[in-house]
C-alpha cells in the first residue's frame, strides 16, 4: 500500500480531525494575509464543498 499523508497522519484518522485540520491552516494562511475571514465561515464553507 503506498504511503501517503492521508493514511499516515493522525489528524486525518477521521472526518472531524480532518476538517479542523485544514480549517485551522486555512485560518493560520488568512490571517498572515490580512484576511479578515473567520473560523466559522470557513466551516461553513468547508462544509458546502465536502457534502
Amino acid at each position: 500500500m503506498k504511503k501517503t499523508i492521508a493514511n499516515t497522519n493522525k489528524f486525518f484518522s477521521t472526518a472531524k480531525k480532518r476538517e479542523t485540520m485544514i480549517v485551522n491552516s486555512v485560518y493560520t494562511s488568512a490571517k498572515a494575509e490580512g484576511s479578515k475571514t473567520t473560523k466559522k465561515e470557513l466551516k461553513e464553507h468547508y462544509k458546502l464543498i465536502h457534502s
